[in-house]
């Protein structure tokens, strides 16, 4: 009796065991959906230095909060205005960027994005930014995902922290970010006291309207060296270092 219940109990291990691996071979990972991303801009840090705002500085929220979501299915993103917080910062600008649409194609390695600088609004096509990441060993816990972090340099001299996961299997991220194991999660700009990291994931299938380029309306064609070169020849340029900021933030 006691070999029988020995030999039982070693069945079951077994079987227990098999369900165990096809239960781990069919776990699947999300090659579709919507990510909502929180863009946070520290406003003490941006004013540091200004005698005008320092004055108000007790007066003004540390962060500008603005949200976008990113939907990806089949190789393509879409990165837009995500849920409005209706929030006014005393003696700050709204977020200009709140209507910049970045339609990406994975695949191709091309992206097209929407773009607003002043009273100009551009349609951008280009291939998609080469960014030569260096990816360490630091780990980090972003909208409940295991996130490896990789810097980079864009911009010539703006140094970038991107936090990808491959539990996404999908190589992109918000604005043009991408071409990292994964999908990337979390993005901080020291020098623009920027992050954009996201919140949440929603398993939703895009709608097909969704995955599209953005309608050129009245924006004016050009590709990233044309927008750069029509920027450096602007107003900006007499603006000094507060133009030259401004630059690199249209540009990100």
């Amino acid at each position: 009796m006691k070999n029988k219940q020995i030999l039982q109990i070693g069945f079951l291990s077994i079987c227990l065991l098999f369900l165990g691996i096809q239960t781990r071979g069919q776990v699947q990972f999300p090659r579709q959906g919507k990510i909502e991303f929180e863009k946070k801009l520290n406003i003490h840090k941006e004013i540091e230095g200004d005698s005008f705002y320092d004055s108000f500085k007790d007066k003004i929220s540390k962060f500008q909060t603005t949200y976008f979501n990113l939907y990806f299915k089949d190789g393509k993103t879409l990165y837009e205005k995500g849920k409005d917080l209706n929030e006014k910062i005393m003696f700050w600008s709204d977020d200009e960027t709140t209507d910049d649409i970045v339609y990406s194609d994975l695949d191709n390695g091309t992206f097209v994005k929407k773009q607003k600088v002043f009273e100009e609004t551009f349609l951008i096509s280009d291939s998609i930014r080469f960014i030569k990441w260096q990816i360490t060993s630091e780990t980090r816990d972003i909208a409940g995902f295991n996130c490896r972090k990789a810097t980079g340099i864009i911009l010539d001299s703006v140094y970038v922290i991107a936090f990808y996961t491959d539990q996404i299997p999908v190589s992109g991220g918000p604005l043009s970010y991408a071409k990292l194991p994964g999908m990337i999660m979390g993005i901080a700009i020291p020098r623009m006291n920027l992050t954009i990291m996201a919140t949440k994931l929603e398993m939703i299938e895009p709608k097909p309207e969704k995955l599209v380029p953005p309608a050129p309306g009245r924006a004016k064609k050009a590709n990233y060296a044309g927008v750069i070169d029509q920027l450096r020849k602007s107003s900006l340029s007499g603006w000094g270092s507060y133009g030259r900021k401004y630059l690199l933030k249209s540009l990100l």
